[in-house]
Order: C-alpha cells, then sequence, then structure tokens
C-alpha cells in the first residue's frame, strides 16, 4: 500500500459518500489520477460506494494497529503534559494545512 492509497482509505473511513471519494482524495493531495487511486483500492475490493468495505475496515485496523506497535515507543518516552502539547500543536498544523488545500 503506497501512501496516496492510505490517504484514500482514511478519507473513505470518514466519508459519507458525498462528494465521491476522488474528489475529496483531489481536494487533500497532488495526485494526478485520483481516480486511479481509488479504482485501485476497489480492485482490491477496499472500498465500496465510496466507503470502506468490511476488508476495508479490516485492512485500517491492521494498519493502524501496526503504526501503533511501531510508534508506541516514541510517544512513551515524552512527559504526558508534553504529548497533550504535540498533540494539540500537530493537530493545529493539521487543520491550517488542510484549509491551505481547501483554497488552492
Amino acid at each position: 500500500m503506497v501512501e496516496t492509497q492510505w490517504v484514500a482509505l482514511r478519507l473513505a473511513e470518514r466519508s459519507d459518500g458525498s462528494p465521491a471519494l476522488p474528489a475529496q482524495l483531489d481536494d487533500t493531495t497532488y495526485v494526478p489520477d485520483t481516480a486511479e487511486v481509488v479504482d485501485s483500492l476497489i480492485a482490491r475490493s477496499l472500498i465500496r460506494d465510496d466507503r470502506l468495505s468490511e476488508s476495508g475496515r479490516e485492512t485500517v485496523a491492521r494498519i493502524e494497529h501496526r503504526i501503533e506497535e511501531l510508534t508506541s515507543g516514541i510517544w512513551e518516552a515524552v512527559y504526558p503534559a508534553d504529548r497533550v502539547a504535540a498533540e494539540r500543536a500537530l493537530n493545529t498544523v493539521l487543520d491550517r494545512a488542510r484549509a491551505v488545500l481547501v483554497s488552492r
């Protein structure tokens, strides 16, 4: 799985189907052919009707678990108050980045 497919899966996880997943991906990334990314996930039965299929939900859960395994040691070494501050700062950066992408 490549980064753009992961982003598409995460968008599909939060999607109500509108707008269509390729349009959501286009608004979020700089992928030249978002339909191709979505089609690749449909072909793998991970997405159906611009939403996660059961297999897609299982795949996302499995990957999230693996990410947690790989990164938990990073966050365990940070004081709890610093983790909260880092989360707040990173979410602010993410929110602002999304706003920039929407306005492009």
